[in-house]
């Protein structure tokens, strides 16, 4: 069958390239697209950690990255039939058709997170989120290093992470507030997790550049529109002081889009970091934040 808003001219040739390319494109998506993680299994292995914070955060990210997995394959599967003829394409088909084609990723798939990422990108993007929670959900143990961009919703894991702190210490979860240490080594010389907090990683700084040595936001390389941050431990830390001189409060963003939606905001969290020789209203003026993801 073919799409009515396919725009391929009266030529049935270019209709035919479109659905084949179409249905290709879907296929290739389908083969990358992760399994399901095991819910039932995953209450097993955390057994009555299912009711700690993190435990909490674990299991509705599974339930949502799950729902969003069958979703895709409905919809492909749906999609593959229309394009035979053996449904009727429906408007919401024909917009995945048209989403497809133009490889942008359809409006019904990323009702669970926010992305500008085109389709390939954020197929592979989603595998890797998917792989995070897999490899939790398998063993009961947290990663050592976080992506925070990976969760659907990461002001919710920041909030579990400072129960779990609160608990632990037994102080009131509203009498803390963050503590930001740069990590200085790399990545492979972090070998346990912190005592208090999480480590997170995946973050970009755009509107300036970091200098690693010294531990402080410089002035970005001719041309280069962001630069990967190094790890973070992100602390919890009791009634934390305002934050002082020669430290910039890096507002950070779920995805380039800083303004978000209506339905959904993309700041995050500020994260403060050093000023380096320039002062706060500096990089404030630079726009210089923090992005958990970027547009490609």
């Amino acid at each position: 069958a073919v799409v009515s808003t396919q725009s391929t001219g009266s030529s049935g040739i270019n209709a035919e390239y479109g659905e084949s390319k179409v249905m290709s494109m879907a296929q290739d998506v389908r083969e990358h697209l992760p399994e399901l993680i095991d819910y039932n299994n995953t209450l097993s292995v955390l057994a009555e950690d299912r009711h700690s914070p993190m435990g909490v955060v674990l299991l509705q990210e599974i339930l949502r990255y799950n729902n969003l997995i069958k979703n895709i394959s409905r919809s492909l599967t749906d999609l593959e039939k229309g394009i035979k003829g053996l449904v009727v394409m429906s408007e919401d088909l024909e917009e995945i058709f048209r989403c497809i084609n133009e490889a942008r990723v359809p409006a019904m798939w990323s009702k669970t997170y926010p992305s500008l990422k085109p389709l390939g990108s954020w197929t592979r993007d989603l595998v890797q989120r998917v792989d995070q929670f897999f490899k939790w959900a398998q063993t009961g143990t947290m990663p050592l290093l976080f992506y925070l961009s990976y969760f659907t919703f990461p002001t919710g894991f920041l909030t579990a992470v400072l129960q779990t702190s609160a608990r632990a210490n037994s102080i009131s979860v509203d009498s803390l507030s963050w503590e930001f240490i740069v990590q200085i080594l790399d990545d492979v010389n972090i070998t346990g997790q912190p005592k208090d907090g999480v480590y997170i990683k995946g973050m970009f700084l755009e509107g300036a550049g970091w200098d690693k040595k010294n531990c402080c936001l410089v002035e970005a390389n001719a041309m280069q529109l962001v630069c990967e941050m190094p790890t973070i431990h992100f602390k919890p830390a009791e009634m934390k002081k305002k934050t002082g001189r020669g430290v910039y409060s890096c507002p950070c963003y779920y995805y380039p889009n800083r303004a978000g939606t209506a339905d959904r905001a993309s700041y995050v969290v500020s994260v403060d970091v050093k000023c380096g020789s320039s002062t706060a209203d500096h990089w404030i003026k630079r726009g210089t934040a923090l992005l958990l993801s970027l547009d490609s």
